[in-house]
């Protein structure tokens, strides 16, 4: 059965027991909601419990229902770290002070995929067709509605978007013919099972973007914060950061500038607009 987190937030206990006399509080690390609840506990419990062995604290693993919680939850500091969207990730910076950690070596891209027997083979076939996608705030949203609207078309008009709540339904509308396109990023793709990839086709991809970002909350001091943003680069020399990335396939961890947070900027109009 499925996990729900529409009562409260994913709150996930992951460190070892042998931490649990740290002299210093638990840090709540919140991952943005892309996947289901089962999904982010299988792929992110390695990146809680290598957190917790290099920062000497307990760390819990934390979500939200939906994006737009997750960005409210963020504002309302319940997370001292937060790995996210990159528009989401940048409102942090600007809106409410986090400050950068790292960035995915993944770029964010979103593939369009259709049933293996569907007639499409290309942007201009989506005229006129269903597409499976996540939430208006994501930025699988953005991208896809930008790469319709350089064939002169745009969702809600020439495509009927069907809003979903992760990227595993957007899997299965597609597979089940609830939608004639599915959007679905090529990170997420890689992770579905062998059987559901062999049912479905690529018609194209998006532009890529920076990937997700990490972010850690303004109340930690420089000290903190220097310890954490090596956690996140050193994390390929670790077994359970080795598995996190062979799980989420993200790639490894890079340093966050100021010049990849700015190429973002025009992707969170429609978060400020909130």
């Amino acid at each position: 059965m499925k996990l729900f987190l529409s009562v409260v937030v994913l709150l996930i206990a992951l460190a070892r027991p042998v931490l649990a006399a740290a002299p210093t509080g638990t840090l709540n690390l919140g991952v943005y909601p892309y996947l289901s609840p089962s999904q982010i506990v299988e792929q992110f419990a390695p990146l809680g419990d290598h957190l917790a062995q290099s920062l000497g604290r307990p760390v819990n693993l934390v979500s939200a229902p939906d994006f737009e919680r997750f960005i409210e939850r963020t504002r309302a500091g319940e997370y001292d770290i937060i790995f996210t969207a990159p528009h989401m990730g940048r409102l942090a910076e600007k809106r409410d002070g986090y400050r950068p950690v790292a960035q995915t070596a993944h770029r964010i891209q979103v593939a369009l995929i259709c049933r293996k027997e569907a007639p499409l083979h290309g942007l201009a076939d989506l005229k006129g067709r269903s597409i499976a996608i996540g939430a208006r705030l994501s930025m699988t949203y953005q991208l896809v509605e930008r790469t319709l609207q350089s064939g002169g078309m745009s969702l809600d008009r020439e495509v009927r978007p069907i809003l979903t709540a992760s990227f595993s339904n957007v899997m299965e509308a597609t597979l089940r013919g609830e939608a004639d396109v599915g959007a679905i990023p090529t990170a997420v793709l890689i992770n579905v099972p062998v059987e559901q990839r062999d049912a479905v086709r690529e018609i194209l991809r998006t532009e890529a973007t920076p990937g997700a970002l990490v972010l850690a909350h303004p109340r930690h001091d420089n000290a903190l914060l220097e310890r954490i943003r090596e956690a996140f680069l050193a994390v390929r020399a670790h077994p359970e950061g080795q598995r996190f990335l062979e799980r989420s396939k993200l790639g490894d961890f890079q340093p966050l500038d100021a010049a990849t947070m700015k190429r973002i900027d025009p992707f969170t109009a429609v978060l400020e607009r909130k």
